[in-house]
């Protein structure tokens, strides 16, 4: 018995790593918080692979079993009936059909995704030095002509600010053309802690293929009031500050007038424009 449940454990890890990969992608966002959403379809792929694969071991391993005979006997030199054991039998009741121990490691991740949603990186991962995401250059429309708010007089100087990614604002934080001066702008991340009283970081994280290759993209916030809880999501609104000696490197500064806090994105690993849809 001891032997069939042995042999039976591959197979079951197997599927049970399948049956964790669909519980992430068949219906569900979950995925998003590991991979980019390009890769739902082979991570559905590769689900009912190998839950196929496990409930097949099972199937072919439990067809096995109920096929050896329970006994066997034969006849000994003086014609005495005698019980033979099973040539696969060691002589210690049991086989030594299993494969390498650290192959249970697979039964950790398996588990946590069967039972727990871990949450997708956030401050720890943005506050290390050398992620920083390439911003490449590139040349952007004048804002000059914002909208006008919604229900404002004609001619009325009150304008909506423009929602923006962070890999926009990052860039155009190093137009030539300061493109960004004056403008009123509306960014969406999270917040990760600031070295001096007073500001904090906003931050996105973008991956080329999973969370493991994230790079950052962050902005320096300069606000009246205490900062948000790290980690939590704010929708922002607030005016660049340029600051001509800091290297090239360093955070780009947004003075903000209005900050409300919103649920985190579908996926987190895009940076998107802040939306009220």
């Amino acid at each position: 018995m001891t032997a069939t449940v042995r042999g039976l454990a591959p197979s079951l890890l197997v599927a049970l790593v399948g049956a964790a990969l669909l519980r992430i992608t068949v219906g569900s966002d979950v995925f998003l918080q590991y991979v980019k959403e390009g890769l739902r379809i082979p991570l559905i792929a590769s689900g009912i692979v190998l839950l196929g694969l496990g409930i097949a071991g099972v199937v072919r391993r439990v067809t096995a079993h109920r096929q050896e005979p329970v006994m066997q006997f034969g006849r000994d030199a003086e014609g005495n009936a005698v019980w033979l054991r099973p040539a696969k039998d060691d002589g210690h009741g049991h086989d030594h059909d299993h494969g390498p121990r650290v192959a249970w490691l697979l039964t950790i991740p398996a588990v946590l995704l069967l039972c727990l949603t871990p949450p997708p990186l956030g401050s720890f991962s943005a506050s290390r030095e050398g992620t920083d995401a390439v911003v490449e250059p590139a040349k952007y429309a004048d804002l000059s002509q914002q909208p006008a708010a919604p229900g404002s007089a004609a001619g009325a100087s009150v304008t909506v600010p423009t929602p923006m990614s962070l890999t926009e604002f990052i860039g155009r934080s190093h137009d030539p053309n300061k493109s960004l001066a004056d403008r009123k702008v509306r960014l969406t991340g999270f917040v990760s802690p600031g070295a001096q009283p007073g500001e904090w970081y906003l931050n996105r994280l973008v991956v080329s293929c999973c969370a493991a290759d994230a790079r950052r993209l962050r902005v320096l916030v300069h606000a009246t009031g205490p900062a948000p809880a790290t980690d939590s999501w704010v929708d922002l609104t607030g005016v660049w500050n340029p600051t001509p000696e800091a290297p090239a490197t360093t955070a780009p500064r947004i003075d903000v007038s209005e900050q409300h806090a919103v649920p985190q994105p579908r996926a987190p690993y895009r940076d998107l424009p802040p939306s009220d849809q």
